[in-house]
């Protein structure tokens, strides 16, 4: 995101508001203030434009995927692109280039080079969330017969896959560290779920945490967020320092989304309204 545009997102504040709003609660400016009341923001790319799903109903006490319909918003207005009718998992934008990835709802995940290219298909029995690097090369999520879910990596230009952690079943909420080195994910092999902390080379390590630490519940990956992981947590925002030490929490704001170049998140509430969080506000109790 250029200079520009993280001082809009920044600047355009209190406008258009229906009411007083907590601190830290923004009103985005163009492309967000074209998304329907609905809607949530799926992921927003480093020239500011965003994606935007409706989620579509689920069956009443059902552990199905949450699906959506995925508008993709520009300041100019909403733009075609080849899947905005097909209800799909997730979409997201891959970092520096114009490509983005889809989970379909057969869970398939492929690869789109632009905005109405063929889908190329990646891998398959994908289970997200799905979580990239900084620079658009790898993505991890988990993958196979749930709940047997295992941690892999993909490389996003060839569709390359790699096992992360064979065995370390089931594991989900994954999330890539910017400079991809590092994959944090929760995991139960033993039947009490906790996080472990997977590098390239060395065996999969428990990270030691107290027993209460919030774990992510999702639908959205955890942020890997300077030197802290933010997620949801039976909502609500759960900051967790690298170091383990709990930093903050805030009720009733969840679907982290991060904000490239800024560097911000974007969280949002139960109606949807979006705050722009940098790292110090992240880390209090509320």
């Amino acid at each position: 995101m250029t200079p520009r545009v993280a001082l809009a997102l920044a600047a355009a504040l209190v406008a258009c508001t229906p009411e007083p709003l907590p601190a830290r609660r923004v009103v985005a400016p163009q492309p967000l203030t074209l998304r329907a009341p609905e809607e949530v923001v799926v992921d927003v790319a480093a020239n500011g434009d965003a994606l935007v799903g409706r989620p579509l109903p689920l069956p009443e006490n059902s552990d199905a995927d949450r699906t959506l319909t995925v508008r993709w918003l520009t300041r100019a207005g909403s733009r075609p692109w080849r899947m905005r009718d097909t209800p799909v998992i997730e979409a997201r934008y891959v970092p520096r280039s114009a490509a983005l990835l889809v989970l379909t709802t057969d869970h398939t995940l492929v690869r789109l080079d632009a905005p109405e290219a063929a889908p190329v298909t990646l891998d398959r029995e994908v289970h997200g969330p799905l979580s990239l690097d900084a620079a658009g090369r790898r993505v991890v999520y988990t993958r196979g017969d749930p709940p047997a879910l295992e941690v892999v990596r993909a490389e996003v230009a060839t569709g390359v896959t790699t096992p992360l952690a064979p065995g370390l079943a089931p594991s989900w909420c994954p999330a890539l560290s910017p400079d991809g080195r590092e994959v944090l994910v929760v995991a139960s092999p033993e039947g009490t779920p906790s996080f472990y902390r997977l590098r390239e080379g060395a065996p999969p390590a428990r990270w030691n945490l107290p027993s209460d630490t919030p774990l992510p519940t999702g639908p959205t990956a955890p942020v890997i967020f300077g030197d802290a992981v933010v997620y949801e947590s039976d909502g609500a925002l759960r900051t967790l320092g690298l170091d383990g030490a709990l930093r903050g929490s805030l009720a009733g704001v969840g679907l982290p989304v991060y904000v490239p170049g800024a560097p911000t998140l974007l969280t949002q509430d139960a109606r949807h309204r979006l705050t722009l969080a940098a790292p110090r506000d992240l880390e209090v109790t509320r």
